[in-house]
C-alpha cells in the first residue's frame, strides 16, 4: 500500500514538472509560435496608408518565417481592420487580448486611435512596438515604443529650416482638428514663442469638411509665405488645391503621409513643390536597396513608399528585440531587450547617419533626427543634406520614455 502510494505521488510530481517545462513563456507564444497583433486602417480614407503599412510588416515577418522564425517559433500576425474609427480601435485591442491572446502588438495605426487604446495596453501590459504615428504624446507610455521624430519634433525643424533656410519670416499652420494636427500646432506656437515671433495665422478643418476655399482665402490674407499642412492626405490634397486656385503658392511642408502614392494621385500637380518631414532616408536611398528588391518580390505591383518603409522598420527592429530577448520568452523581457537596441550596435538601413538613434529604459522615441523632403517632378527627393540637427534650436528636446 506503501509502495502504492509513494508511486502516485512519483507520478503527480512529475506530472506538475512536465507541465511547467512545457507550459509556454507567456501569453500568445508557443514552442512553435509567437502571436502578434496588428491593426490598421484596411478600409476607409486611410486605406491605401493602411494596406501598405500592412504589407511593409509582412514583408520582414515573411523573411524571419522562412529562415525558421524566431528561436524556432514563427511568427503569427493576425490583422485587424479599423477603418480608422477610434471605437473600433478599442474593440479590436481587447479582441486581440482577450480572445486571440495575442503577445504583443506590431505596428498599430493613428494618434487618436492609439491614445485611446492605451488604458487597455496599460491594463493588460501589453507592449506595442511601432506606434504608427509620431505623436510625442506616447513619448511616458511604458509599453509603447516609437520610432522617429515625433510630429513636434519635425515641426520645428521644419519651420527653423524654412526660416535659416529659406528666409521666411511669415509662417502659418494648417491642421487636422484632432490630436495630430493639434500638436503640429502646439510645437509650432512653441518655437514661435521661443524666438519672439508668433504666427501669423492658423487654420483647421475636419474630416468631413469638403469646401476648404474659406481657410485657403484666409492663410493667403495672413501674408503667410511659408506653412505648416498638417492634416491627412484627403485634407492635404483639398487645402493645397484650394490654395493654388486662387493663385496663393507658399512654401509648404507636411507629414510623412503626404509623401504616398495615394496622396500624389490625389492632388496631382498640386503636390509638386511640396516640403516634406521625414523621420527617416527616402525610398531611393542605396542602404534601403535590399528592402525594395524584397518588397518587389513580394508586392510587385504595390509602391515602394515611405509607409512600406516605416513598417518594415517597425517589425525589422520589432524582430531584433525579439531575439534579444531570448528563448524563453516574455513581454518583460521583450521590453528590457528593446531598450538595448542603439545604432552603435544595431544595423538601421533606415536611419543611416542619424547617430542619436537609441532606446533606453526611459527612452522609448528612438531619435530626433528629421530629414526636409521635397516632391520634384512626382517624386519625393531630399531638400536638406542631411539630417537635420537639434543643434541651436531653442526650444528643449524632448527624448525620454
Amino acid at each position: 500500500m506503501a509502495k502504492k502510494k509513494c508511486m502516485v505521488f512519483v507520478f503527480a510530481v512529475f506530472i506538475l514538472l512536465w507541465n511547467v517545462v512545457t507550459a509556454p513563456a507567456e501569453v500568445g507564444v508557443t514552442n512553435d509560435e509567437i502571436v502578434i497583433g496588428t491593426i490598421q486602417a484596411q478600409t476607409g480614407d486611410m486605406a491605401f496608408i493602411g494596406n501598405q503599412n500592412v504589407s511593409g510588416t509582412k514583408i520582414i515577418i515573411d523573411e524571419v518565417n522562412k529562415k525558421g522564425g524566431i528561436f524556432g517559433r514563427k511568427i503569427k500576425q493576425i490583422v485587424m481592420d479599423d477603418g480608422y474609427v477610434t471605437p473600433r480601435h478599442i474593440a479590436d485591442v481587447r479582441r486581440l487580448i482577450t480572445q486571440d491572446n495575442i503577445f504583443a502588438f506590431l505596428a498599430n495605426l493613428g494618434t487618436h486611435t492609439v491614445a485611446a487604446s492605451l488604458p487597455l495596453l496599460n491594463q493588460y501590459k501589453v507592449p506595442l512596438y511601432g506606434a504608427c504615428s509620431n505623436a510625442a504624446l506616447f513619448d511616458n507610455e511604458p509599453y509603447v515604443f516609437s520610432e522617429g521624430a515625433s510630429y513636434r519634433q519635425m515641426t520645428i525643424q521644419a519651420i527653423h529650416y524654412f526660416m535659416k533656410e529659406k528666409g521666411h519670416k511669415k509662417v502659418a499652420v494648417f491642421y487636422w482638428d484632432n490630436p495630430l494636427g493639434q500638436e503640429h500646432l502646439t510645437a509650432a506656437k512653441e518655437y514661435m514663442k521661443a524666438i519672439n515671433q508668433e504666427l501669423v495665422a492658423e487654420e483647421k478643418h475636419k474630416t468631413e469638411d469638403y469646401d476648404l476655399n474659406p481657410q485657403a482665402a484666409r492663410l493667403k490674407a495672413s501674408g503667410a509665405t511659408a506653412v505648416i499642412i498638417a492634416c491627412s492626405p484627403g485634407g492635404g490634397a483639398k487645402i493645397l488645391k484650394a490654395m493654388h486656385n486662387i493663385g496663393y503658392n507658399p512654401d509648404a511642408a507636411g507629414p510623412l503621409m503626404l509623401a504616398s502614392p495615394g496622396f500624389l494621385e490625389v492632388a496631382g500637380k498640386d503636390a509638386e513643390g511640396l516640403y516634406l518631414m521625414l523621420p527617416f532616408v527616402s525610398p531611393d536611398d542605396p542602404h534601403l536597396a535590399p528592402w525594395k528588391q524584397a518588397h518587389k518580390a513580394m508586392f510587385p505591383d504595390k509602391p515602394f513608399d515611405n509607409m512600406v518603409i516605416a513598417n518594415m522598420g517597425h517589425a525589422y527592429v520589432f524582430m531584433e528585440a525579439l531575439r534579444r530577448a531570448g528563448k524563453d520568452l516574455t513581454r518583460e523581457k521583450l521590453i528590457k531587450a528593446a531598450e538595448t537596441i542603439k545604432y552603435d550596435n544595431f544595423d538601421l538601413p533606415h536611419y543611416k547617419g542619424a547617430t542619436d538613434w537609441a532606446y533606453g529604459p526611459d527612452r522609448h522615441r528612438s531619435t530626433s533626427a528629421t530629414i526636409i523632403g521635397l516632391i520634384k517632378d512626382g517624386k519625393l527627393t531630399h531638400a536638406s543634406k542631411g539630417w537635420l540637427k537639434w543643434g541651436d534650436i531653442p526650444v528643449p528636446e524632448v527624448l525620454k520614455r
